[in-house]
């Protein structure tokens, strides 16, 4: 090493010399050299006291240019940040006595000292168990998404799971017939990193640290996705996310599969004292259509109309004329007493319908 380590401040071609100094890391790296011994080497190189910090492992190394720990550090002259994965752990620097010109490879020898001690930072990190990918054991989910129970039997729960400590999830509850036997299709749905459990025959759960931004459920499935938390409070994101499965293909213009990020206070509208709901004039409106003899067609054209931002755009959309769409939409618009030709009409509107189909039918 130290026969190298001569070669290198020898060489005179700029362009094999940083050939040489980055196979000179390489071959650190290569044979799994820590902390401290990446330190020694760049002081010896280099000619200057290095040094190296893993904030993660509280490791702090510094070294004079005869390979020895250096016992006082001047200012640095030149620092980088070590990197591994997306987060920033540590650093690395040279600190030369003033007047030191000899630092046209200072650069260089930091950044491929940084990326030796990023990887000897990696070989220090516990193993991690590998993830489960596919179908969770019911009762472990279960543990984790009920609730009530203390940080340390959550944090359990979630390495059981193969989750790491703290890592960020979100939980998706799943409604549909049979589940218990269409776990390959949500599977397949889902796709990466996901838990999936069963938890009785028409309700499953999906966790996953990455999720789709939209994702083909079966057919006759529904689901929505839950906010992001720490795989410990798993449970929070359970229950907003089982409130919000209400909304999911609540009628052909909501979708399959919802995400409560999407629904925002909307989510609130389930929580509301149902009892006095079904006495709101707007949603007895609401009811008299549905009762009529074109029940069901008729919500459905009403909500077509309040979820389009005018009467022309709601024809298109239920592929009728735009003279039929205006006299259908004034006589709803009289049966409920709002003018669904306006922007807060159609607000008004759809809101009442929301209100009937979570508390009334």
């Amino acid at each position: 090493m130290q026969g190298l380590l001569r070669w290198i401040s020898t060489i005179d071609s700029a362009a094999e010399r940083a050939l040489r100094i980055i196979e000179f890391y390489d071959q650190l790296t290569r044979h799994d050299a820590d902390i401290e011994a990446v330190t020694r080497a760049t002081a010896v190189m280099a000619e200057a006291t290095a040094g190296a910090e893993d904030d993660l492992h509280d490791v702090v190394c510094a070294m004079t240019p005869a390979g020895r720990p250096a016992q006082e550090i001047g200012a640095r002259t030149i620092s980088r940040p070590v990197v591994h994965g997306n987060t920033e752990i540590g650093r690395v620097w040279l600190a030369r006595p003033e007047g030191d010109t000899e630092r046209d490879w200072d650069d260089l020898i930091m950044e491929r000292m940084a990326l030796a001690v990023a990887a000897a930072h990696a070989r220090r990190r516990h193993p991690e168990r590998s993830p489960v990918s596919g179908p969770a054991d019911p009762a472990i989910v279960q543990y984790l998404l009920g609730g009530g129970i203390s940080e340390p039997d959550a944090s359990r729960s979630a390495r059981l799971l193969g989750f790491r400590p703290g890592q960020q999830v979100k939980v998706v509850v799943v409604a549909g017939a049979d589940l218990s036997d269409r776990m390959s299709e949500l599977r397949a749905a889902f796709g990466g990193f996901v838990v999936l459990a069963a938890l009785s025959g028409s309700t499953a759960a999906v966790i996953g640290s990455s999720l789709p931004a939209s994702a083909a459920l079966p057919d006759g499935v529904t689901g929505c996705i839950g906010p992001v938390v720490p795989v410990e409070r798993a449970d929070a994101s359970w229950r907003a996310a089982h409130r919000g499965l209400r909304f999911a293909a609540m009628s052909p213009t909501w979708p399959a599969l919802i995400d409560t990020a999407d629904l925002g206070c909307l989510l609130a509208l389930d929580g509301l004292d149902r009892d006095g709901i079904p006495g709101l004039a707007d949603v007895r409106a609401v009811a008299s259509i549905a009762a009529g003899r074109r029940g069901l067609e008729d919500l459905d054209l009403l909500d077509v109309i309040c979820a389009s931002t005018s009467l022309r755009e709601a024809a298109t959309a239920a592929h009728m004329h735009h003279s039929s769409i205006n006299y259908r939409a004034n006589a709803l618009g009289e049966k409920l007493g709002i003018q669904l030709g306006t922007a807060v009409g159609r607000y008004r509107a759809r809101t009442a319908l929301i209100f009937w189909r979570l508390h009334c039918r």
